[in-house]
């Protein structure tokens, strides 16, 4: 099967122009190079293209030069086992060697063995789907590249492991099977359906930084709520007595998933409120969240958390230390009326703009030291219960203070 023509479609412009001037370095170096993975099966699936992976059966590092030597090829990182990240003209591009992995113990990273053949390589893959291989080459160009009938699987639907043993190898293929399923609108072999049920335990033995990886990747997704709904995530949950929040169907997803591109932290303000606030602590510990993502949780956890009956000036004392990104996206998040209460709180917050600092207090008489903030600190109070006051008023205030 040759998809020369479904290339041409399915890839951008700009994104033609990079497969070409990679596959044009690698028969300059006498290297086979291959489209292979997800984009060979979104090709096929007549899908949109984000991401684009290359196989070479050779060592990158004999091609570094000629990357690097070029004015439209930026070389962004280049691992020890030979993946080479890159940009042409804003096309984002991994070029890896084709390699046999060995899993030593369940769930663990495996043992790389490169310099293999694509047909071993394919071998290698999550699932059937994903194990296919478009050539590269002059006289080979568009030529389809199956092992495992994954075109077949393709044409059925079907989400299939290569082997039985491919959920104890890396649990984490679990989830990328329900993701799969609900992304393609697939459904998972029965066979393959047995056997994520039967290795559900094994997630357990996965680094937290890798099921965080996982659950990033997870509410990425479109309708995410689905996969998170799904029997056997519900039942990975549970094994790490995670428990799901009960919570409407949010209304500007978009603009959340917005603001959480900018700011990781938000990502994971925002997963967690999938979650019941009861587990959040020990979520953001079993996931080894960084030290500001784990805070970031906690702020929100607290506006969540807030008696939305708060007069003025107990309401400004609890949020004053939130920071003001916590407050943006527990607007997009939480209730009507918690909404309503960081509104008030934003407004006293403006009322606050004009008020007199310290060396103007001086200058009215009050003593240096302790006494400054006490009075500062009343006045505060007097704008956030009363709002707003005029300098003058503001002066008038801390002379009567005095």
């Amino acid at each position: 099967m040759n998809i020369n023509e479904k290339i041409k479609n399915q890839l951008s412009a700009n994104q033609n122009l990079a497969v070409k001037f990679i596959a044009n370095v690698a028969e300059m170096h006498s290297a086979k190079a291959f489209l292979v993975g997800g984009v060979v099966r979104d090709i096929i699936l007549n899908k949109k293209i984000h991401d684009i992976d290359i196989a070479v059966e050779s060592d990158p590092n004999l091609m570094f030069e000629s990357l690097k030597n070029s004015e439209q090829f930026q070389i962004v990182s280049m691992s020890e086992f030979g993946v080479v990240k890159g940009v042409f003209d804003d096309v984002e591009i991994d070029i890896a060697m084709t390699r046999k992995e060995a899993y030593l113990s369940p769930g663990a990273l495996p043992k790389v063995f490169l310099k293999t053949e694509i047909d071993v390589d394919l071998l290698r893959r999550d699932f059937s789907i994903n194990a296919l291989a478009v050539s590269l080459n002059s006289k080979t160009w568009g030529e389809v590249i199956d092992v495992s009938n994954s075109l077949e699987d393709l044409e059925n639907g079907v989400i299939k492991i290569l082997h039985p043993n491919s959920f104890i190898d890396d649990p984490t293929r679990i989830f990328r099977a329900i993701k799969y399923a609900n992304r393609l609108n697939m459904k998972i072999s029965k066979c393959t359906y047995e056997n994520m049920y039967k290795s559900i335990e094994n997630v357990n033995l996965l680094s937290g930084k890798r099921i965080a990886n996982e659950i990033l990747s997870i509410f990425q997704e479109d309708n995410f709520e689905n996969i998170l709904n799904h029997q056997i995530m519900i039942m990975i949950f549970e094994k790490f007595e995670f428990h799901l929040a009960d919570r409407n169907t949010l209304q500007d997803l978009e603009n959340i998933k917005n603001i959480c591109i900018n700011d990781e932290n938000m990502w994971w303000v925002f997963i967690s409120s999938h979650f019941n606030y009861l587990d959040r602590e020990k979520f953001s510990n079993r996931l080894d969240l960084k030290t500001k993502n784990h805070k970031a949780i906690m702020d929100f956890t607290t506006v969540e958390r807030m008696d939305t009956n708060l007069q003025k000036e107990d309401l400004y004392k609890y949020l004053n230390m939130i920071p003001k990104n916590i407050l943006e996206i527990s607007k997009k998040l939480l209730e009507e009326k918690s909404i309503l209460q960081i509104e008030i709180f934003q407004s006293i917050l403006f009322d606050l703009e004009t008020i007199i600092d310290g060396e103007s207090i001086l200058e009215l008489g009050v003593n240096e030291g302790p006494e400054i903030g006490r009075v500062l600190n009343s006045l505060t109070m007097k704008i956030v219960t009363n709002g707003a006051m005029s300098i003058q008023a503001q002066k008038e205030f801390v002379k009567s203070l005095i």
